[in-house]
């Protein structure tokens, strides 16, 4: 009796033994389909369930010990519940659930700014100009970075098929810069007489501080940078076409003598570029096509704007080369033009009071001037060796609208005696023969519309200054 309990014992243990290995067997491909994946999945559970669907583990019992087992499968896609057996033999369903699958996409990273609101102000007024230019900065150039230039920037990003992140980016700034841009007027190949007329004009604007040499050196760049930065031009630090135009229109002056002059005006010209070197031609009066050329090579030699047109400032620099302060101004005269009328600070202190007849032998000029203010200025000869006029200070003692001269029996029209027989009066010959002959002592007058005038305005007992 008691041999067929242990048999029965054991035939029991045999039995669940057997559909323990078969439980196992039927999970085990789905575990190795599991691995052929290489795909990690979640940990699931393998759960027994009963006859009355409770969860119980799966057991096998031996004749002293109870082992409990517990095996799990998973998958990428399902979490799969295996079934075993009940003591009875009979299998479970084995029921399989889709996992939910989410997928998440990272946001590009955003370019880097290459302007910002940190960024210089000089960079910043660049900027504003660039979109300014292209219609979409409506605002003062401040360098200040401010929301509407973020808004700016966006509107053009729109306009552009952009990113649209309100951020001036490198593909923005590349984009704006390239819209931008301007022809090069003057590039580092320019010939040394633009290089030159470049350099006159940064100087005039006060942004080249060097020798105007005709030599393109990095001073040059430095100088078209600051030049654009003050101008509130896109700062390329290249001479484009805009920073061009605006360098010459900054630096223009107004023309002195043009192609309708008067041709004793054209004559002084000509006479004046003869006294340097400029001018091979006849003094002829006439301004043609070699008097542009002879302004121009005047300009490139004295380091001036190369407009090749007689501008003030070109004027001014032939006079001031061509005459000294204080001495006679030769070209003016054989142009058959009047003296320039002096200042009151260039004439003698005794000419600046009351009303005086300030006669300068260095100029050959007679200045009148009231209380200190010169109001009219002509040539005058004087006496030769021997004859001279005589220098001081003197008043008019008489006057006589026409005289003859008891000594030389010459017409003296419009005498204004000062001392003894010396008088300021008009002169034939003066008028007729210029320098080249002189009085008996007098002060000669040539322009007789000029003298007679004069004549009318000045007493007697006035004042007459004669010095040397």
């Amino acid at each position: 009796m008691r041999t067929i309990r242990m048999d029965r014992k054991r035939a029991t243990g045999t039995v669940a033994a057997a559909l323990a290995v078969v439980a196992l067997t039927a999970t085990a491909p789905a575990a190795l389909a599991d691995g052929l994946t290489g795909t990690p999945t979640p940990t699931g559970s393998s759960s027994t369930t009963g006859a009355t669907g409770s969860t119980v583990a799966d057991t096998t019992t031996t004749t002293d010990t109870t082992t409990t087992t517990t095996t799990t499968t998973t998958t990428s896609a399902t979490s799969a519940t295996s079934a075993t057996t009940g003591a009875t033999g009979t299998a479970t369903s084995t029921t399989t659930t889709p996992a939910a699958t989410t997928t998440t996409t990272a946001p590009a990273p955003a370019a880097p700014a290459v302007i910002s609101r940190t960024s210089p102000v000089a960079v910043v007024k660049d900027l504003q100009v660039r979109l300014k230019l292209v219609g979409r900065f409506a605002y003062a150039i401040t360098g200040v970075y401010w929301s509407a230039v973020d808004q700016s920037v966006l509107g053009f990003q729109q306009a552009q098929g952009l990113p649209q992140s309100g951020v001036v980016d490198q593909g923005t700034w590349d984009r704006l810069r390239a819209l931008t841009v301007s022809p090069t007027a003057i590039p580092r190949t320019a010939p040394a007489t633009t290089v030159k007329d470049l350099q006159a004009r940064l100087k005039l604007a006060g942004r080249f501080a060097y020798a105007v040499t005709g030599v393109y050196w990095s001073a040059v760049d430095r100088s078209v940078l600051s030049f654009q930065q003050v101008q509130n031009l896109p700062q390329s630090g290249v001479v484009d076409q805009r920073t061009w135009d605006r360098l010459r229109a900054v630096t223009a002056s107004p023309t002195a003598i043009g192609r309708t002059a008067s041709a004793a005006q054209v004559r002084e010209v000509q006479l004046r570029l003869r006294a340097v070197g400029s001018w091979p031609y006849a003094v002829s009066g006439v301004y043609w096509s070699a008097l542009d050329r002879a302004v121009l090579g005047f300009q490139q030699s004295r380091g001036l704007p190369q407009s090749g047109v007689l501008d003030v400032r070109t004027w001014s620099r032939l006079v001031s080369d061509t005459y000294r302060p204080g001495t006679f101004d030769t070209y003016r005269f054989t142009a058959a033009l009047q003296p320039v009328m002096p200042k009151a600070a260039s004439l003698d202190r005794r000419c600046l009071t009351g009303r005086v007849m300030c006669v300068d032998k260095g100029t050959r000029t007679l200045t009148w001037v009231v209380d200190g203010k010169p109001l009219m200025v002509m040539w005058a000869r004087f006496g030769g060796p021997g004859r001279e006029t005589r220098e001081g200070t003197f008043s008019v003692s008489r006057k006589y609208e026409y005289v003859i001269s008891n000594l030389y029996f010459t017409p003296m029209p419009y005498s204004m005696f000062f001392s003894g027989g010396q008088a300021v009066h008009y002169s034939s010959n003066f008028a007729r023969l210029g320098y080249a002959s002189s009085s008996h002592g007098c002060v000669n007058i040539a322009d007789h519309d000029q003298v007679k005038a004069l004549f009318f305005k000045v007493r007697v007992g006035d004042k007459v200054v004669v010095y040397p």
